[in-house]
C-alpha cells in the first residue's frame, strides 16, 4: 500500500508540473503575440504619417508653390529712408523673389530673419502675401538715438541696439565716456550709457522741454548732462532714486528730476552755468 500511494504520488506530482510547462508555453506564445501586435499597429501608424506627409506636400505643391494662378504679378514696397525702394527690389532678386516667382515658392519668417540678420539698421521687415499675385513688403528702420563716442560711426536706438550709421551723426547728441571693449554692432549698450540712452528717450519728447547735445557717463553714481540753452550750453550733474533700474518707479523719478532741472534752469537769472541734481532729492542747485 506504501508503494502504491507512493507511485500514485509521482504520477501526480508529473502532471502538475507538465500542466505548469503547458502554462508557460501558452503565456510565452501570448507574449510574443502581443509584441506583434505592438509592432505591426507602430509600423501601420508610421506609414500612415509618411502617406499623409507625402500627401500634404503633394498637395501644398498641387494647390499653392506649383499654381501659375499664384505667380507673382506685382510687389508693393514700402521702404524706409536709407534702405531704399530699389535696394530692397535689388535683394528680393538675389533671393530668386521677383515677378514671375511663385508666391508659396518661399519661406516668408525665414526670408525675414535672413534679411533682418543682414541688415541691422532695420528693425522690422514685414512680408505678405496678397493673393492672388502681389507681394507687400514693409521696411522699418532703426531710429539712431545717440552717438556713441565722438570718433567713430556707431550709434544706438532707443532700445540701446547699437549699429553704424555713415551720415547725419552731427545732428545726434554723443555719449562720452564709455568704457565697454566690446561694444560693437549688434550688441547692447550696458550699464550707466543704457542709462543715458534713458535720459536721452526721455529728453527726445517735445513736451520735457530739454534738448541735450550730450552725456558723460564716465562715472557710476551720476550722469554729466550738457544741455543746450538759449543761453549757452548748461553742465548738470544728474542722479535719482532707482537710477539704474528699469523699473517704472526709476523711469517716473527720472522724469520728475529732468522735469526739476528744466524748471531750475529757466528760473535762473543768473544764467549760471552749473547745476547739481545728484545731492539731494527734490533739490536742485546752481552754481
Amino acid at each position: 500500500m506504501a508503494r502504491a500511494y507512493s507511485s500514485s504520488s509521482s504520477r501526480g506530482q508529473r502532471s502538475v508540473q507538465l500542466g505548469a510547462r503547458v502554462r508557460k508555453k501558452g503565456t510565452g506564445g501570448n507574449h510574443w503575440y502581443q509584441v506583434g501586435a505592438v509592432a505591426f499597429l507602430v509600423l501601420t501608424l508610421c506609414g500612415l504619417i509618411l502617406v499623409s506627409i507625402a500627401g500634404s506636400r503633394f498637395l501644398y505643391r498641387s494647390l499653392l508653390s506649383e499654381n501659375d494662378r499664384f505667380r507673382i504679378q506685382t510687389i508693393e514696397i514700402t521702404p524706409g529712408r536709407i534702405k531704399t525702394e530699389t535696394m530692397i527690389r535689388e535683394y528680393l532678386a538675389y533671393v530668386d523673389i521677383t515677378a514671375g516667382t511663385n508666391l508659396f515658392a518661399f519661406n516668408l519668417r525665414k526670408l525675414v530673419a535672413l534679411y533682418l540678420e543682414r541688415n541691422p539698421l532695420v528693425r522690422q521687415m514685414h512680408v505678405r502675401r496678397r493673393l492672388p499675385g502681389t507681394l507687400e513688403v514693409e521696411i522699418l528702420e532703426r531710429d539712431p538715438l545717440a552717438r556713441l563716442g565722438q570718433r567713430g560711426n556707431l550709434v544706438a536706438d532707443r532700445e540701446g541696439y547699437v549699429f553704424r550709421l555713415s551720415s547725419d551723426l552731427h545732428r545726434l547728441p554723443v555719449i562720452i565716456g564709455d568704457k565697454d571693449a566690446e561694444l560693437a554692432p549688434g550688441r547692447d549698450v550696458q550699464g550707466m550709457s543704457r542709462v543715458a540712452i534713458d535720459v536721452l528717450a526721455a529728453c527726445d519728447n517735445p513736451l520735457m522741454g530739454m534738448r541735450l547735445v550730450g552725456v558723460d557717463v564716465s562715472r557710476t553714481d551720476y550722469l554729466r548732462l550738457h544741455m543746450l540753452t538759449a543761453d549757452g550750453i548748461k553742465e548738470v550733474k544728474l542722479s535719482w532714486e532707482g537710477m539704474g533700474r528699469r523699473t517704472t518707479t526709476s523711469y517716473a523719478n527720472m522724469r520728475q528730476r529732468l522735469s526739476e532741472v528744466r524748471q531750475t534752469v529757466e528760473k535762473d537769472r543768473a544764467a549760471h552755468s552749473e547745476y547739481d541734481a545728484s545731492i539731494l532729492p527734490g533739490r536742485v542747485h546752481a552754481r
